[in-house]
């Protein structure tokens, strides 16, 4: 740098030492700031001489466009000199009047300073580096390079003060307490006995502002809420074996003969509790149904080549969500198969036996069980796929069979691969009134189904129950028959609205009469005619979980089960070994090709413009 420059900044350090190390006072403050004063005008005289000696017309403006930086840099030490109390006490202003002129000016010349010594020191090393001819787009980047860095500078100084003054914290994560959803309301509805939810938190926790407003939006009637502190009363928690703040106690015959209480961390602070409370609908709903409900087995049958939560690496080929899901309705799914006696009977804690995709006939027993099961009273839900096992001899006795080809569309798609085989992925939004889709009806609009690879159901002749088709295609759907995911007419294929999942219930020939029971019992079924629906791959979707628990409550007989559970929490994207070549291929082939393409552009239309590259 040339001595210019280093006289200013010898200057700004004097300035530093006088006005801020000695605070302007005694002989080394008053002699650092006179010091630092006459540096500073040196320098700028120094400039002025190296403007006088240049040689030409280039060199001369550089050292102009230095000179008017470095009187920057000197307005900038004028206006720190008014924002100090001797200056602005001098002006009668009134105090409020003060602080405003005082902190307006405090803000304003360190931005001055940055905006103009870091242009300075880059125009003067552009100086350095060609002294005799100066190139005026090398002054130009300079400047342009040593704004933009001084004014990235410069933002943190006001973020800094507006910090300090309002001590506020950001938090840019998603966060979201969750309502109370449709399922937990009914439940909370249906209590037949006093429930008490106890909170045990601060009353002034961040916490507690968060979870009780879910509570007390579910409070009355025979759920009652209170919000306790640990501390405050010890017994209480001791008795509800509650060890200290940041625990939710749901307990029924509270203080009664055979009292019953079940508890769950949610945390004491909100850096521990916010994940909780992202899911606080979910958990609340779980635990307040263990100990309303009794536990009951629901069981999937195997060894047909099903779809299983122990399936395939793929989201389509695995039931881990659906399981969960039932989870959460206090329902244990279990298998059932050959070893478990299937050919011989479906046990009798079954609440429903699930068929999701099976790709292997059944054997005779095992369809005569489960029909019997049917008979029993027993209920189904059967989800086919369109090139697996069409179950006949089961769903004939409903009034049913799978109908041929896969569906497909050229409208209203869900995108995956970007090509024709997007066009087996449907979505609808047609639902029709029943038991078992009364949310999905209600909420179309905001519940599109999605299916992919769905096949259709058709009625037959000679069921033994009432058929409700509750789902349907859109319009535009035919049912490709030849397998080139093309319309063709002329194979037989027509373009209509296709029934994608149909509820079955009747009387049940075999089942025993129950006292006090009016009315006869039924079976039911409800029959799918897309097994991946209920698969991790599309079960992340609200209308999907909503079309398995409004099923499988209406399959129970017990409509609190049904409705939405909320649940905040980020859905977990997974990739397939070719998603994560390609975003790796990407990231250390293509995003550095593309920088490359740019900078190769940019000089050409720079060399284009005669400037230098």
């Amino acid at each position: 740098m040339s001595p210019a420059v280093w006289t200013t900044l010898l200057g700004m350090a004097a300035l530093v030492v006088g006005q801020r190390l000695a605070a302007g006072e005694g002989a080394l403050g008053n002699g650092a700031t006179a010091l630092g004063a006459l540096l500073i005008f040196s320098g700028a005289a120094l400039r002025a001489r190296m403007i006088s000696a240049s040689v030409n017309d280039s060199q001369r403006h550089a050292h102009r466009k230095a000179l008017g930086f470095t009187l920057a840099a000197i307005a900038s030490v004028v206006v720190y000199a008014l924002s100090t109390e001797t200056f602005a006490s001098g002006l009668g202003l009134s105090e409020e009047g003060l602080k405003r002129f005082t902190v307006s000016l405090s803000a304003i010349w360190p931005i001055l300073w940055l905006a103009a010594m870091v242009p300075l020191i880059l125009v003067d090393l552009a100086i350095q580096d060609t002294p005799k001819l100066v190139q005026p787009v090398r002054i130009r980047q300079a400047i342009d390079n040593g704004l933009i860095a001084a004014l990235g500078f410069a933002l943190v100084f006001p973020l800094n003060y507006l910090a300090t003054q309002h001590n506020k914290r950001w938090d840019f994560a998603y966060f979201k307490t969750t309502a109370p959803g449709d399922s937990t309301r009914a439940i909370v509805e249906s209590l037949s006995e006093p429930v008490v939810v106890r909170v045990f938190l601060p009353t002034a926790s961040e916490v507690s502002a968060e979870v009780m407003p879910y509570f007390q939006s579910l409070a009355g009637g025979n759920l009652t809420v209170e919000l306790v502190d640990h501390a405050a009363d010890p017994e209480l928690a001791k008795r509800l074996k509650v060890r200290d703040n940041g625990n939710i106690a749901i307990t029924l015959k509270d203080g009664q003969e055979g009292e019953n209480t079940k508890t769950w961390k949610l945390g004491a602070d909100m850096d521990s509790a916010k994940r909780n409370l992202r899911k606080l609908d979910e958990e609340f709903r779980k635990k307040l149904l263990e100990i309303v409900k009794a536990k009951r087995n629901v069981y999937f049958t195997v060894g047909h080549d099903e779809l299983s939560w122990k399936g395939g690496d793929l989201p389509d080929d695995k039931l881990s969500g659906l399981r969960e899901l039932l989870g959460l309705m206090n329902l244990t799914p279990k298998e059932l198969g050959l070893a478990e006696g299937l050919a011989v009977e479906v046990p009798e804690d079954a609440g429903v036996v699930f068929i999701v995709g099976p790709k292997e006939p059944f054997l005779p027993e095992e369809i005569a069980s489960l029909n019997s099961f049917m008979d029993r009273g027993g209920s189904l839900f059967i989800a086919l796929e369109p090139d697996g096992e069409p179950l006949n001899d089961l769903l004939a006795p409903l009034g049913l069979k799978r109908a041929d080809g896969r569906l497909a569309t050229g409208q209203v798609v869900l995108r995956r691969s970007g090509d024709k085989l997007d066009r087996i992925n449907l979505v609808s939004n047609r639902y029709s009134s029943h038991d078992s889709s009364t949310n999905l009806s209600r909420y179309a609009k905001q519940l599109p189904l999605f299916l992919s690879g769905a096949g259709a159901l058709d009625e037959v002749p000679g069921g033994k129950g009432k058929v409700t088709v509750t789902v349907r295609s859109l319009e535009e759907t035919w049912a490709d028959l030849d397998g080139d995911l093309e319309l063709n007419e002329s194979a037989g294929e027509s373009k209509a609205s296709r029934s994608l999942a149909a509820a079955v219930s009747g009387a049940a020939t075999a089942a025993e009469p129950v006292e006090g029971e009016e009315k006869a019992a039924e079976f039911r079924a409800l029959v799918v005619a897309d097994a991946t629906a209920l698969a991790d791959l599309t079960l992340s979707n609200k209308a999907n979980q909503v079309l398995v628990v409004d099923g499988v409550a209406w399959l129970l007989g017990e409509a609190a089960l049904g409705g939405s559970v909320e649940n905040e929490e980020d859905v977990k994207i997974e990739h397939t070994q070719e998603d994560q070549s390609l975003w790796f291929y990407s990231t250390i082939v293509a995003v550095p090709a593309l920088v490359v393409l740019l900078g190769l552009l940019r000089v050409r239309m720079r060399r284009a413009k005669g400037g230098v590259a």
